[in-house]
């Protein structure tokens, strides 16, 4: 017997409890998955029959992920990203050329996944194969043809090509705000429920580090719940259970939409960018020129609709190297 059958439960239970997580409604969930909503609740307590603990968490007409859950729900969503991507290429049309992209969860998730559908549009013959990690070891795997990365550039035996900047800012949800007295100043968020962030990359700012380069005087410890995820600590920011750390590119359609809200106006501009990565060996092929071309123009059209250009000036914002995460 496989030992997986032993230590996993159901596949078809983490698949119920990922359109549940990601929805946070069992009734869209089942529409997602085409079956009833007591058959949807029937996975749910399959699950959590397994787990032997609570993945969700009902209050009135609302659910939550538990911190099991959340923890879950990680895992569950790449896994099975990965899954549907080897499965999505092992299914294109043998004729299709393959196009190999690696990039961050937290990329893929906010800023290159709402952009395929044009890819796609523009370049029918491509297929690509998104290969999403939080490891700095995977962008640059032996398959990898491109990668887009956050740093500063350097990548050996590679060409980097600059797409944008970052600033960094302090984002809520628009109902933690409303009806009172807004923050004015970085000092001001101290009195919010802070969401940590493990860093997804060395570079990315922590809440100390933030405060530091706004001059805000901090106590000696800054509670809150930490999370490993850049995409789940977004979801507990909309489920108002905290403020967090925003990379505006990132975040530019839910603050464009008003589901975030900046909540001061301090920022901070990293030194780090996310940089355009090839391989010397992929520098010259026909589909990662193609998709060069598209993702330039993507980021140059991503800067014009925020109303700058890919540089904020200088006499705006705070800059400094980062410092390490802390609680």
């Amino acid at each position: 017997m496989s030992r997986y059958r032993s230590l996993l439960p159901p596949p078809g239970s983490l698949i119920a409890f990922e359109a549940v997580a990601s929805r946070l409604s069992f009734t869209q969930a089942a529409g997602d998955l085409g079956i009833s909503q007591a058959a949807t609740s029937r996975q749910i307590k399959i699950l959590e029959d397994f787990l032997g603990r609570q993945v969700f968490s009902r209050e009135r007409r609302q659910i939550r992920l538990t911190e099991a859950g959340e923890q879950l729900y990680g895992a569950v969503a790449m896994g099975l990203g990965h899954i549907a991507s080897a499965v999505e290429t092992l299914r294109a049309p043998q004729g299709g050329r393959q196009l190999s992209v690696a990039t961050s969860v937290a990329f893929s998730t906010f800023w290159l996944m709402p952009r395929l559908a044009r890819f796609h549009t523009a370049h029918p013959a491509l297929q690509l194969r998104l290969m999403t990690s939080d490891s700095q070891a995977d962008w640059l795997a032996p398959e990898v043809q491109v990668a887009v990365i956050y740093g500063r550039g350097a990548a050996p035996g590679a060409r980097s090509e600059r797409l944008f900047g970052e600033e960094v800012i302090a984002v809520g949800h628009p109902d933690l705000i409303a009806g009172g007295q807004p923050p004015r100043t970085a000092a001001d968020l101290l009195a919010y429920p802070l969401l940590h962030l493990d860093a997804v990359y060395p570079s990315w700012f922590s809440w100390r580090g933030w405060f530091e380069r706004c001059g805000a005087v901090q106590p000696r410890t800054l509670p809150g719940p930490r999370f490993n995820s850049y995409a789940i600590a977004i979801q507990a920011v909309r489920e108002k259970r905290g403020i967090t750390l925003g990379w505006r590119r990132l975040l530019e359609a839910e603050l464009a939409r008003g589901e975030l809200v900046q909540l001061t106006q301090d920022r901070v501009i990293p030194e780090e960018a996310y940089y355009l990565v090839t391989p010397e060996r992929w520098a010259n092929d026909h589909g990662v020129g193609g998709f060069r071309d598209w993702i330039m123009a993507e980021s140059r059209q991503s800067a014009l609709a925020l109303g700058k250009g890919n540089s904020i000036p200088e006499d705006q914002a705070r800059f400094g190297p980062q410092v390490g995460s802390e609680g």
